[in-house]
């Protein structure tokens, strides 16, 4: 007989922590012995194949004007009605205060998974516009994680967050784990560099465009923007400028939101990928460049020190730095293979699929493990 797990998140589909679900979902459906039910607010909708029951959980838009603390009875009561033997929680929200409570009150284990460094350092959660929002959701993430049953981080930087935030040891250490690279790589075509994730504007996609402009007297370089456009109300008038210095901007083409699979193939084909936000858990983004070939420039995101310290990318520290690693990488192309290199070598070594199943080894072992 199959056991039960709840996987609970906000989002059933999105970023990064969706994506690594995602996969998770896919290394336990293969195993075939747990009964999978996904818990999220905002829903991919009903018509298409799943590898396991979706429910949603409260009701009105992406997030509720109280936050998701007000999914708190409805996330409860469906707990309650499956009944699960583990609890799995990715991201820091309202939810993992509630999965705790629940989970401390049936004697079930919950593993909380970080999925970002701003996950395990409070004060820099999402602030938004609603104080009480804010409280409400910083007291409940601070409940759960310190209730959890287990604590996995995707770095040692993130276990070090956890201890000085939450005073708490992590439980486990597991880098995000990616298949290998299904595409054909073909690097013939122009030099591109690619920048890739949503408008945000922790993520400074300004930066990525005035980083084009300092190349525009250059032929024969492509820069190409990848995400979904910036939503909501307060992002509006910086969303407008940003456009607006996209659209004039004559070497870079922005081609908006791409499935996973489409974002692997313009990999499979680009030279140069940048990333300059102001804070990350781990860039999936970093794992999907390194396998398909591509040089990894960051502007502030080193996780461990993998970029400087190991040499799997260039760390710039300023825009002027930004441009000049970019126009070494595209000029020298012997210095850009060895970063390929180191980059392919690590991703092979540290963020195979192999992480899934000591994920799943970690959720057999704390209660969830059928028998059979």
């Amino acid at each position: 007989m199959s056991a039960a797990i709840c996987i609970v998140n906000p989002f059933e589909h999105g970023g990064g922590a969706e994506y690594q679900i995602n996969l998770l979902i896919e290394a336990l459906a293969a195993r075939g012995r747990y009964d999978i039910h996904y818990l999220a607010h905002f829903t991919d909708g009903p018509d298409r194949q799943r590898r396991y029951r979706i429910v949603r959980v409260g009701g009105g838009g992406p997030v509720p004007r109280l936050g998701y603390l007000a999914d708190g009875p409805a996330l409860y009561r469906t707990l309650a009605a499956i009944d699960p033997g583990v609890i799995y929680q990715r991201v820091a929200c309202a939810y993992t205060g509630i999965c705790a409570l629940y989970a401390r009150r049936r004697g079930v284990p919950l593993l909380w998974h970080a999925a970002h460094d701003t996950d395990v350092t409070p004060n820099l959660l999402d602030p938004g516009r609603n104080v009480l929002r804010v409280r409400l959701d910083k007291w409940a993430v601070a409940f759960g994680v310190r209730r959890a049953t287990r604590v996995i981080v995707q770095t040692e930087h993130q276990a070090d967050l956890l201890r000085l935030h939450f005073g708490r040891s992590a439980d486990a250490v597991i880098p995000n784990f990616h298949p290998p690279a299904a595409e054909l790589l073909d690097k013939s075509g122009p030099l591109t560099v690619m920048w890739i994730a949503n408008l945000k504007a922790w993520k400074r996609p300004e930066v990525f465009v005035r980083l084009a402009q300092a190349f525009s007297g250059r032929s024969g370089i492509r820069f190409v923007m990848v995400g979904a456009a910036a939503a909501g109300g307060g992002n509006q008038r910086w969303s407008r400028a940003l456009m607006q210095s996209v659209e004039s901007t004559d070497n870079l083409e922005y081609l908006g939101e791409k499935s996973h699979r489409e974002v692997n193939e313009l990999l499979a084909r680009a030279h140069v990928f940048v990333n300059t936000s102001t804070q990350e858990g781990f860039p999936n983004t970093f794992v999907q460049a390194w396998q398909r070939d591509v040089a990894v420039v960051s502007l502030s995101v080193d996780p461990d020190g993998v970029l400087e310290r190991q040499r799997t990318g260039i760390a710039a520290h300023t825009e002027p730095q930004l441009a000049d690693a970019v126009r070494r990488l595209l000029d020298e192309p012997a210095l850009r293979e060895e970063y390929i290199a180191r980059g392919r070598q690590h991703a092979q070594q540290r963020h195979s699929l192999r992480n899934a199943a000591d994920l799943i080894d970690l959720i057999d072992r704390n209660g969830g493990r059928p028998d059979g």
